[in-house]
């Protein structure tokens, strides 16, 4: 009994272990309103390095933004990257983040789950999403009132025919 489960234990590791270590979310860019100085853009790294999951910051003061670098097989929290931002004294204008899908393709019409996270496609033409991909995602949290104005209708819509009970995020190629 025991070689059975430690069997089937290898396998699925075999089997799932490749597609976690090797699909990830690599890095973002986030474009940052109201940084004005070097201080400024110091008091937003220091807010993002303290996350768990941010490996590193390169901020940009000419352009207002920031890369950010995940740490390989953390769970990363894209809220918590807003919130950080928020907290040292800002708002977000966009959020860009690179998913690497290495080899593995999903269908852009409907809801991708990763991690402990529901992903819904809005307004996509592609109909395979295959290799290194941006997505930006849609939202107050990650967008600017200017920039939500623009999506408020097609986000109503996508709320209505949502993936998941308990929310998710929203993204766009």
């Amino acid at each position: 009994m025991k070689k059975y489960i430690l069997r089937n234990i290898i396998f699925y590791l075999v089997i799932f272990l490749p597609w976690i270590a090797q699909c990830q979310f690599k890095s973002a860019r986030i474009g940052i309103n109201g940084l004005t100085c070097s201080m400024c853009s110091r008091s937003v790294e220091m807010s993002l390095v303290k996350l768990d999951f941010v490996d590193r910051v390169v901020m940009d003061l000419n352009s207002n933004q920031c890369d950010i670098f995940f740490s390989e097989d953390k769970y990363i929290s894209f809220d918590k990257i807003a919130q950080a931002v928020v907290d040292a004294g800002f708002s977000v204008a966009y959020l860009n983040a690179w998913f690497d899908f290495n080899g593995k393709s999903i269908s852009s019409t409907s809801c991708w789950k990763y991690a402990y996270d529901t992903f819904q496609f809005l307004n996509i033409q592609q109909p395979k999403l295959e290799g290194k991909i941006n997505l930006k995602f849609i939202g107050t949290n990650f967008l600017s009132r200017s920039e939500m104005k623009k999506w408020k209708t097609q986000l109503s819509e996508a709320k209505k025919k949502v993936c998941d009970q308990n929310g998710g995020y929203f993204v766009t190629l």
